[in-house]
């Protein structure tokens, strides 16, 4: 199986997934397809249904990475059967990416594995 190659960005509560703006183009840069869900946040369930849509029309496994009440929602979408993996940001508080976060991206980048994440975000 080859590496993981996308990435299904959840956000929080309080945001929309242009929260993630400053993020995609990182991933994208690393070689990996980012997208990220616009969740209705009417309900648990109704969030969930909207992440598993997005994730379904992904072409292979998926990491599916959640901030804030998005963690919520990936705990649920999580039983997807292509996710192969959850992750958790904790994302600084001026919307730049810290080096660290770089790093675990670069990490992140598609090889040859079980499809498994080689590290957490």
């Amino acid at each position: 199986m080859s590496g993981i190659k996308n990435v299904v960005l959840v956000h929080g509560a309080w945001a929309d997934g242009s929260s993630w703006s400053k993020v995609l183009p990182l991933l994208q840069a690393a070689g990996l397809h980012a997208v990220a869900v616009q969740n209705p946040l009417n309900s648990i369930a109704d969030d969930v249904a909207s992440t598993n849509r997005l994730i379904n029309v992904q072409d292979g496994p998926v990491l599916l990475v959640g901030h804030s009440y998005g963690g919520a929602v990936i705990t649920e979408a999580g039983n997807n059967p292509k996710v192969v993996g959850l992750g958790l940001p904790s994302l600084p508080k001026k919307g730049k990416p810290s080096a660290a976060w770089r790093r675990s991206i670069q990490r992140l980048r598609p090889t040859a594995s079980s499809g498994r994440s080689r590290t957490g975000i």
